[in-house]
């Protein structure tokens, strides 16, 4: 189901490969307008967008030192409400919230040969010229993405570099994000966020797509919390080179290849994982990390590896013993401290060396399946006394300490300290009896959990 086309000065000739299908029967759609919604200048702060449906634009490919046009766009304004949409078919990206054109487009250097003029030193100089033209809490960002479904986008559902700061993204449906593979490269996912400072991502369902959430560069002061992703063929969760502190709480990862980070300065609590966790530096690339709740730059360095804390998770490997791929003996070798403790490993996943308390039943296999019934999802699961018996503790603000390089704490958006005592459907958890992964109040046996 491929395409190119040929222009000269009066025609444009499409090939197209339909299969089976006779394109002079069937309906034959050639996308041409470049966006659905979208200012033409930016500042035009406090609109609304809901209840429409938003369908088939040929948008272009939404680099982070680009503008960003997807079929809705913010176009670099604040406190935009996109709520109850049905958002479908862009050639690109559904929703942008991302950067605006004056400060750098698509611009790259000649001197490919020159170490000092390659992507990543451009999106540094992007980075401070965005800040000259008034990037801030008060003047950009503040958006609230909300109840929409969003699918089939050949490379993001919803994208933004910078412009997603300060944001609200939740109780979306985001599914069929590359599925057809048109375009190879970086800058693809079900969410895709550069610089997503102080933004909430939450109760969000991300499926079907290559990636589910890419957070790349300055991510700091985020929480991505009680979202469901499965199905996902690269990962679910993918961090890039950010300094922290962010959070990732109450989360459920059944794909594959459950979080891959290039990250330091991380918080992962009460999450079910059962796919693969990978973690590794980046001594190559400085990236910049802020003041606290801010976007003022406080300093650029490189990624060493470690500086995560891993608390209350489940763990779930695949039934072989020996595969130390399933777990996270991947943080053995960390260069940085690691704070690892009461995580409970199933079926094969292994601890890594830092581990403290870990809670091992090797043997069981909690036989986790979504189950879907309509529009409705349910997680199916076995339970067992390793779990049930384990004495935790409710994670906060004080046991998750500072992030080292930005030297900053683990802290809502607004400065209030954090107390992870609500489970992924909000139940409050019991001081006394607190349990691993993101629900409370399980029972031994199988049981089935409401999860959307």
């Amino acid at each position: 189901y491929t395409w190119y086309c040929e222009s000269d000065d009066q025609n444009t000739t499409i090939w197209a490969n339909f299969h089976e299908a006779n394109p002079n029967k069937e309906l034959a759609e050639i996308s041409t307008r470049r966006t659905c919604f979208y200012p033409e200048v930016p500042w035009i702060n406090y609109i609304t967008i809901s209840g429409f449906y938003i369908s088939q634009a040929a948008t272009q490919w939404g680099a982070p030192t680009a503008e960003q046009v997807g079929m809705v766009s913010t176009h670099w304004n604040k406190g935009w409400i996109i709520e109850n949409n049905v958002i479908s078919n862009s050639k690109c990206s559904g929703i942008t919230l991302g950067k605006e054109k004056a400060t750098g487009h698509n611009v790259w250097s000649a001197d490919q040969g020159n170490i000092y003029n390659d992507g990543n030193i451009h999106y540094i100089e992007v980075t401070f010229r965005v800040l000259r033209n008034g990037w801030s809490k008060e003047k950009t960002g503040s958006h609230v993405v909300r109840n929409n479904i969003i699918s089939d986008c050949e490379q993001t559902g919803i994208c933004g570099s910078m412009g997603a700061a300060f944001s609200i993204i939740e109780n979306n449906n985001i599914y069929d994000i590359y599925t057809k593979r048109q375009f190879s490269g970086a800058e693809i996912g079900g969410i895709k966020f550069h610089a997503a400072v102080d933004a909430i991502i939450r109760d969000n369902r991300i499926h079907d797509v290559g990636r589910g959430i890419w957070l790349d560069w300055m991510t700091q002061g985020t929480r991505v919390s009680s979202n469901v992703f499965y199905n996902n063929d690269m990962e679910d969760l993918f961090l890039e080179v950010n300094h922290g502190p962010f959070l990732i709480d109450n989360n459920i990862f059944l794909s594959p290849v459950s979080i891959r980070t290039q990250s330091e300065g991380g918080a992962y609590v009460h999450n079910l994982i059962t796919g693969l966790v990978q973690a590794w530096p980046e001594p190559n690339r400085f990236t910049p990390y802020f003041l606290p709740h801010s976007t003022d730059i406080a300093g650029l360095t490189t990624v060493m590896g470690g500086d995560d804390r891993f608390y209350n998770n489940i763990i779930v490997g695949k039934g072989n013993i020996s595969d130390n791929q399933y777990g996270l003996v991947t943080y053995s070798k960390a260069k940085l401290p690691v704070w690892i403790r009461w995580n409970v490993y199933f079926n094969g996943a292994s601890p890594s060396v830092n581990d403290v308390d870990a809670i091992s039943s090797a043997t069981f296999n909690p036989d986790i399946k979504l189950i879907e019934e309509g529009q409705n999802g349910y997680l199916q699961l076995s339970v067992d006394d390793a779990l049930l018996n384990a004495r935790l503790k409710i994670i906060d603000t004080e046991m998750m300490g500072n992030a080292k390089i930005p030297k900053a704490v683990f802290e809502s958006n607004d400065g209030i300290p954090y107390r992870l005592d609500r489970d992924y459907s909000g139940i409050k958890r019991s001081p006394e009896n607190v349990i691993a992964g993101p629900f409370t109040g399980l029972k031994k046996g199988r049981t089935m959990i409401k999860v959307y």
